[in-house]
């Protein structure tokens, strides 16, 4: 074969290095040629000739194992020249070739990442409304806004700690001051990072497991699996679902398997301590199950108290 650019002779690089790896046993055509080794896989390519330096570059043959040995493939592409300008040629192509792999990898990673986020975004209760609710929407125009965002964000971006200790945020405040904002954005930015996030109203929660019981092709654990074992929960509106035994018995279990799981809870309230636990005591029955509730999330919770003039409509 005639001389023809280097470029153009060495296919599938990665290929013949994989190989060279898997099999050290190799051989030139020229050499199987001179020993008579048989090829169990076609004739060998035809050599080439370097452009540079037109010495004879011949493909390589791997070789099986045993006593009569037999070449089973050939390289995807001939030898590489030693003349100084073919050195030089590889030198630049491998650092070419090093940056496209890096590039292309780059790339698989991100489509991944996004498949990744898209899909934790679907389980986590996040509404659509509340995905546009990021730090960087949030209005920082006074003194106390400005605490609370830096706080909410220092979590977020410390994340690792909260796992590590337990630790969550209790954000109690007045309607429309941009409490369920600042945990829609701590959820956020957290699924960015590939985290698993649940974040529902406590009505909806409390609604859709009181569904899935009623479903009885499904067990307690699987139902209450998603609530103890994501990494955040995020309980939006504390006080404002239906108050009943079973509602507090089913809150308090979320609530203390991650407390003894140590695993984080961002809970938002419009309610005080106090009218928390006569909000949700249930008639007829005692307070001590919102008690402990509350009990066990003020221990592990960092408190941002958010009350100040209602926000919504403007």
């Amino acid at each position: 074969m005639g001389a023809e650019t280097l470029a153009a002779a060495i296919g599938r690089q990665p290929d013949f290095d994989r190989h060279k790896k898997l099999y050290k046993v190799t051989i030139t055509s020229q050499e199987a040629e001179d020993r008579k080794i048989e090829s169990k896989c076609g004739p060998a390519p035809e050599p080439i000739l370097c452009e540079y330096c037109e010495s004879t570059l011949y493909y390589t043959g791997f070789l099986s194992q045993g006593e009569t040995p037999y070449i089973f493939h050939w390289s995807d592409q001939p030898q590489r020249c030693t003349c100084p300008k073919a050195v030089k040629y590889w030198e630049g192509y491998d650092i070419e070739a090093e940056k496209k792999r890096a590039e292309e990898e780059a790339l698989k990673e991100r489509i991944q990442h996004k498949k990744t986020v898209e899909k934790l975004l679907q389980h986590s209760g996040i509404s659509k409304r509340f995905q546009q609710r990021t730090f960087n929407t949030f209005v920082t125009d006074t003194p106390g806004r400005k605490n609370v965002y830096k706080k909410a964000r220092e979590y977020a971006v410390k994340f690792s700690e909260a796992q590590a200790t337990g630790e969550g945020l209790y954000i109690e405040g007045t309607n429309g001051t941009g409490k369920t904002h600042l945990a829609a954005a701590i959820g956020l930015y957290l699924t960015e990072q590939e985290y698993s996030v649940v974040m529902k109203t406590s009505f909806d929660l409390l609604d859709e497991i009181k569904k899935a019981f009623d479903d009885q092709t499904k067990s307690e654990h699987q139902i209450m699996r998603a609530y103890r074992e994501c990494d955040l929960l995020i309980i939006d509106d504390l006080g404002k679902e239906q108050c009943t035994d079973w509602s507090m018995s089913i809150l308090y279990s979320i609530v203390n398997d991650r407390y003894e799981s140590m695993r984080p809870i961002i809970i938002t309230t419009n309610f005080g301590d106090e009218d928390l636990i006569q909000t949700l005591t249930p008639k007829g029955y005692g307070s001590q199950k919102i008690e402990a509730i509350i009990s066990r999330l003020r221990e592990v919770s960092k408190t941002l108290i958010m009350a100040w003039e209602d926000c919504r409509g403007k």
